[in-house]
């Protein structure tokens, strides 16, 4: 009697399902700090960056996002996930954001998010996944 499904069949299975799950919270991650960033001239929604296993200094020389409040940047979230999409079991991924009043806005200086954007979507994810 030999194997149905091979065992290396299942392990490989597995890994894959897991880079799924863990690009699937990422892109959730970063859909939740762009949809909840508020907007000035956008420049703040449109700098999120994205990076695994390793942080960046970077920022996009802006003139804002022509998106309207309550609406996703496309360009940020594409370029997001372009880097979400090369992390796999075990990586970790990085959304951050780099301009100098971020975490004034993060600690709630703007009446758009009074509570913040990063910790917020991130309770919000957690909870889901629970």
């Amino acid at each position: 009697m030999g194997w149905k499904n091979k065992p290396t069949d299942f392990s490989t299975q597995l890994l894959k399902d897991g880079d799924d799950h863990i690009r699937k919270i990422a892109s959730e991650m970063l859909q939740g700090v762009i949809m909840a960033s508020p907007v000035m001239d956008g420049t703040f929604r449109s700098n999120h960056r994205v990076t695994v296993d390793t942080t960046t200094n970077k920022t996009v020389e802006s003139t804002g996002n022509r998106s309207p409040i309550g609406t996703m940047d496309q360009t940020a979230f594409s370029d997001g996930v372009r880097e979400i999409l090369k992390a796999r079991v075990g990586s970790c991924v990085y959304i951050q954001n780099n301009l100098p009043y971020a975490l004034n806005l993060e600690n709630g200086k703007s009446d758009q998010a009074p509570q913040g954007i990063y910790a917020l979507t991130f309770h919000h994810v957690c909870e889901k996944y629970k």
